[in-house]
């Protein structure tokens, strides 16, 4: 949690410990008592890390005055996307809106699962989605990356994941899905060991809602999907157009070093499932 740049709640934490959850009240009776651990207003932290505890404080306050208006975002996202792309089996909410402390100056972050073979034409579809969703939700005529692929997974990356280890885990558990439920559950058992550090992301509670029914657009990507030749041209081109989005994107951030770092530590968590290193 504190790689990822917060300080958990009591709450949160108890939900979300290796080896499965315990009542709350219990973790905090352990946690008082120890020296190994530093706690304010129901926040706890490790040694080293208390400039975190203010931070994520208000993140979550934040979080609670939005009242759901960025999963609202999310999930008009995840429609819009299935509209176009009927084939994308599961959406999920991923990052600060997944954990409780999104602000307005986050990115919504979302994982996506699709077929084998269709992962740039999605990403393509995906950038044009979320570009229309910056415009939607521009203030004071303020334009801002608002939606943010965090990752794409085709099926062979999930059948299974080429990595077994805890950090892959806990980017699991933070999936919410938003579409494709099921599909979510088939991925977490074929990989088994997920439950090995987290046995809670197996009985997570996970909405279901029908999909919406594909646009005239949708269905004329979804014939394209159909044809092998037609989606090896659309998946070259989906990922030409999208890489090419992805360099001018980070090359107007080069003088951010913030940003810089941000992006070589995704790289290294996400690795070897961020978006181009295949």
């Amino acid at each position: 949690m504190h790689r990822w740049g917060y300080a958990p709640t009591i709450d949160a934490l108890a939900s979300e410990l290796f080896g499965g959850r315990v009542e709350p009240d219990r973790l905090f009776d352990v946690i008082r008592t120890s020296e190994r651990f530093i706690h304010i207003d129901r926040f706890v932290c490790l040694p080293g890390h208390e400039g975190l505890l203010r931070e994520s404080c208000l993140r979550v306050q934040t979080n609670r005055a939005m009242n759901g208006r960025a999963k609202a975002v999310a999930q008009d996202f995840a429609e819009r996307l299935l509209r176009l792309c009927p084939f994308v089996e599961c959406v999920a909410i991923s990052g600060s809106v997944a954990s409780g402390g999104y602000v307005p100056a986050d990115d919504i972050d979302l994982d996506i699962f699709v077929p084998d073979g269709t992962k740039y034409l999605t990403y393509a579809i995906s950038l044009a989605l979320s570009f229309g969703a910056s415009l939607r939700h521009r203030q004071h005529g303020r334009l801002r990356k608002i939606i943010c692929i965090n990752v794409i997974w085709t099926r062979s990356q999930t059948s299974p994941f080429a990595r077994n280890d805890a950090s892959l885990a806990f980017e699991l558990l933070h999936c919410r899905p938003l579409v494709g439920p099921k599909y979510f559950r088939e991925v977490i058992r074929r990989n088994q060991w997920v439950e090995g550090y987290f046995p809670q992301v197996a009985v997570e509670p996970v909405p279901v809602s029908a999909p919406p029914g594909p646009s005239l657009l949708g269905k004329l990507v979804s014939w394209v999907v159909a044809h092998p030749a037609m989606l090896t041209v659309a998946e070259r081109i989906g990922r030409a157009v999208s890489h090419r989005i992805y360099d001018i994107v980070h090359w107007l951030r080069r003088n951010d070093r913030a940003a810089r770092e941000r992006l070589d530590f995704l790289k290294r968590a996400k690795y070897p499932y961020e978006v181009f290193q295949d």
